[in-house]
């Protein structure tokens, strides 16, 4: 029986580790709920949804690690120089492989830009400070100490599968949208939790993926498009030329057009093909 619990070294199994971060994340969503409805509004302004469950998320994980004797920097998180360059890199990254779709499809008369008469800075900056919150959060919790322990039970291959059908399980879609067009959006979700995974496996590091996941979903609310459904106010708003959604992918947003598909598939290829850099910190890591 003590096998069922404990592995040969007397190590709390993986499973049960995962199991105790869910239980534990559970009490503390709860407990952000309560406190998000009875705060003043002009904090909620200030810090929005993502804050407050990347602080739960960060507390949580700091409980896992601490339990296991290891510090938060093992799951990735040592934010040095070399840490902040990467997040960098990866927005820039996340940019441009967002950018590629909306060339694409533009190119293919999906859509039109139109400027948004809007102060144009000031939604660039709420967007990037929102977007840094939903990138930090995600990437915590969908790269963090689940997927890393998952990683150590089953093995990378398995662990990266499993956490990018749960990232995909996690985000909407819409009754309202068309069965193609849900089919193409759960796919490229799929294939985004990927792609960010594998920017996890090749550093060793939140880094990247963080960034990526950030420059991702910040340029694309800048350009007026859907952010995985949700409609947010941009520095341009497309005009659709009637060419089919999947094509486009409406008003769900890039993640439902095909040419996200080839975009994704190409960078997941071309991620598994990177041999990565070494990790920074060998011993959390061993």
């Amino acid at each position: 029986m003590r096998f069922v619990f404990r592995d040969a070294s007397g190590a709390w199994r993986n499973g049960w580790k995962i199991l105790g971060f869910a239980g534990l994340m559970t009490v503390g969503a709860l407990g952000v709920i309560l406190a998000w409805v009875m705060t003043p509004e002009e904090v909620r302004r200030v810090l929005p949804e993502p804050y407050w469950a990347l602080g739960v998320t960060l507390l949580v994980s700091w409980v896992c690690v601490r339990l296991e004797r290891q510090p938060l920097t093992s799951l990735g998180l040592r934010l040095d120089s070399t840490w902040l360059r990467e997040v960098a890199l990866g927005t820039v990254g996340g940019v441009m492989l967002i950018g590629l779709v909306a060339l694409g499809v533009w190119l293919a008369g999906g859509f039109s830009l139109v400027r948004t008469w809007d102060d144009g800075a000031g939604v660039i900056l709420r967007s990037a400070w929102l977007m840094l919150g939903v990138a930090l959060f995600e990437e915590l919790a969908f790269r963090g100490y689940v997927f890393q322990r998952l990683t150590r039970g089953v093995g990378s291959r398995w662990a990266q599968g499993l956490m990018a059908v749960v990232f995909c399980l996690a985000h909407p879609f819409g009754g309202e949208m068309a069965t193609s067009m849900k089919v193409v959006a759960m796919l490229n979700t799929f294939l985004a939790g990927l792609m960010l995974g594998l920017c996890y496996v090749r550093t060793r590091s939140l880094a990247l993926p963080v960034g990526v996941h950030l420059g991702w979903n910040w340029w694309m609310n800048c350009l007026g498009f859907g952010v995985s459904g949700n409609a947010l106010t941009g520095v341009w708003t497309p005009e659709f030329s009637g060419k089919p959604e999947w094509l486009s992918g409406g008003r769900y947003g890039l993640e439902a057009s095909v040419v996200c598909t080839a975009v994704l598939v190409l960078t997941v290829v071309g991620l598994m093909s990177w041999k990565g850099t070494e990790p920074r910190d060998v011993t959390a890591h061993a």
